[in-house]
């Protein structure tokens, strides 16, 4: 799995937010984070979604964190972002291929296991522990 730029400026949101633990407004988040303020909005969007974030509306409005930071893994804002988590087609759930899998997937178990192993480590990070 290679992660998309678009995640990697959800990470760093989320850290920065994590680390500032306040409501920043997109604006700031794109200066301070050198993001183009169109991903910050597109990103942020994505991860409200996830109830990882939540945009406040006003003078004093921004973005900021939904729940504990404590609690937030880099699953959590990995699966948010990506358009997909799997580590080949094979495993995709829902699909064509899917039907056929073992015909043609012959690694089906292996790539289950590896997928098991990188979600299980990604959920064992917690942002909070990386700012």
């Amino acid at each position: 799995m290679q992660l998309s730029a678009t995640t990697d400026y959800g990470i760093r949101i989320v850290l920065y937010l994590i680390k500032n633990n306040e409501i920043i407004s997109s604006g700031v988040l794109a200066e301070q984070l050198e993001i183009p303020k169109t991903y910050v909005l597109k990103v942020t969007k994505k991860l409200e979604l996830a109830n990882i974030v939540t945009s406040y509306q006003g003078v004093n409005g921004g973005i900021g964190l939904a729940g504990d930071p404590a609690q937030i893994t880099l699953w959590d804002v990995i699966s948010a972002v990506e358009s997909t988590t799997v580590i080949n087609k094979c495993m995709e759930q829902e699909n064509e291929y899917d039907v056929k899998a073992e015909d043609y997937c012959k690694l089906r178990k292996v790539y289950g296991l590896l997928q098991q192993a990188v979600e299980d480590r990604l959920q064992s990070i917690k942002l909070i522990d990386l700012t």
